[in-house]
């Protein structure tokens, strides 16, 4: 039988065990009330460690910020540490402007939404990343809600196999439905194993008693996680059935498969491991397979030592924004069925990292955390072109901007994950505060079919 996970997990064990905290019913309530977006899937890019806002989303010019006037700006660029000829990088956009390793992505600048001078509410790597994946600021190590894809998928995802897959990022599920759990995997290697058929001498009669074995078990569980644990054996095996490993046989001579490679810059190695989660997302949302992924795009970005900020931070940026404006160019040239409209219409990919780094360089010419940070969004229902909010040009701190308009004000709000993550919802329809995010969206950029 080819069934998805929520139909596996509902059928063996009753929606009601499985539901979200208070009652699933009371989170469908709150969202039938709304008009969702049903076409609508996503891509959550994570870059790992910390990025550095000068290098890329949020650069300053070398010849107002040199390094005379440090004192009086507090933001050392380091801009004549590196390497380089060109430290800033312009786009078609009025106003917008990159650092040197934004890469091919600064040539979507039109699709683009940057969000600058982010307040965040951590520097420790664990609770910022767990704030950054669910939108809200975690207790001490422990997540308080669950994952923004987590709850997407289990408004959106039902009708795929895998609705929420998480591929070297963690996932987080505090009381909603267990199909909407992420499936994790730690590349597409990995995933490509945990999708094949495991070669095992097994006589049919023997196979089938071991499934009949798992189903009674799961029939019989009384908890959330013993229905986890056998419902997890059920679903693999209806995984498998299905042949979902083909799309992402990365080593396939298959024509397509080649044609992907070379457009991630697989075989060639410049797209790196970055590109070849790209590919691993677009697989699975063009192929019908989920409708949130969840992809480590860079590492690396722990700088804090001279080397590691001079030489690899930058590479490590770049090879992650490579990857996603290849995920952006490949979703744009793939029809959406008959609409006329492409994938990355009905696809919002956002990119982001747990916090950014500081304006002025250490004792180690590096750079440590810092609580200000900027993210990138772009595709289906972002309103692109436009950077929102902005750091001050002295010591790069937050400044408060109007959500409707994105313009600094006075009486706006500091941006932050919260924000984000309750426009995600409002950008699919979802009116109510489903998510207890307890912030507002920033509807400047979302579009007004939104």
């Amino acid at each position: 039988m080819k069934l998805t996970r929520r139909e596996w997990l509902q059928a063996m064990t009753g929606i009601g065990a499985l539901g979200y905290a208070g009652g699933l019913s009371g989170l469908l309530r709150a969202a039938s009330s709304t008009s969702l977006v049903t076409d609508r899937y996503f891509v959550f890019a994570y870059f790992s460690g910390g990025w550095d806002g000068l290098l890329a989303l949020d650069p300053r010019d070398p010849d107002i910020f040199t390094p005379a006037e440090v004192a009086n700006t507090g933001i050392q660029t380091g801009y004549g540490l590196l390497d380089l000829e060109d430290l800033l990088v312009p786009t078609s956009v009025d106003s917008m402007t990159f650092g040197p390793f934004i890469g091919n992505l600064a040539t979507h600048a039109e699709k683009l939404v940057v969000l600058r001078g982010m307040a965040m509410s951590a520097v420790a790597h664990d609770p910022a990343r767990k704030h950054a994946l669910t939108g809200f600021m975690p207790a001490g190590t422990s997540a308080r809600r669950s994952s923004v894809a987590t709850l997407l998928a289990s408004l959106l995802g039902g009708n795929e196999p895998i609705p929420n897959l998480a591929v070297g990022v963690d996932s987080f599920n505090l009381g909603l439905p267990l199909w909407a759990s992420g499936l994790p995997a730690g590349d597409i290697d990995d995933l490509f194993k945990a999708l094949t058929p495991v070669e095992v001498d097994l006589l049919d009669s023997q196979r089938d008693a071991l499934e009949d074995f798992f189903a009674k078990q799961l029939e019989r569980a009384t908890t959330q996680i013993e229905s986890s644990i056998y419902g997890n054996q059920v679903i693999a095996r209806s995984l498998i059935e299905q042949d979902l490993a083909q799309h992402f046989d990365i080593d396939s001579s298959d024509a397509t498969m080649v044609e992907l490679r070379a457009r991630y810059g697989i075989d060639s190695g410049e797209g790196g491991d970055g590109g070849k989660m790209a590919l691993l997302a677009s697989q699975a949302l063009t192929q019908g397979v989920s409708r949130c992924v969840s992809i480590r795009v860079a590492e690396g970005l722990d700088s804090h030592q001279g080397f590691e900020w001079r030489v690899e931070h930058g590479a490590n940026l770049t090879e992650g924004f490579n990857a996603i404006a290849a995920l952006a160019e490949d979703l744009d040239q793939r029809p959406f069925g008959d609409t006329g409209d492409s994938w990355l219409d009905h696809t919002t990919i956002c990119c982001f990292s747990e916090f950014g780094r500081g304006s002025m360089l250490n004792n180690a010419g590096g750079r440590d955390h810092s609580l200000i940070n900027a993210m990138l969004l772009l595709g289906g229902g972002i309103a692109g072109g436009q950077v929102i909010g902005a750091s001050t040009d002295t010591g790069m701190q937050a400044q408060a901007v109007n959500l409707q308009t994105g313009q600094l004000s006075t009486s706006g709000e500091l941006l932050s994950y919260d924000h984000v993550a309750r426009s995600l919802l409002s950008s699919v329809g979802v009116v109510d505060d489903v998510g207890d995010f307890r912030a507002d969206p920033i509807t400047a950029m979302l579009t007004e079919s939104t």
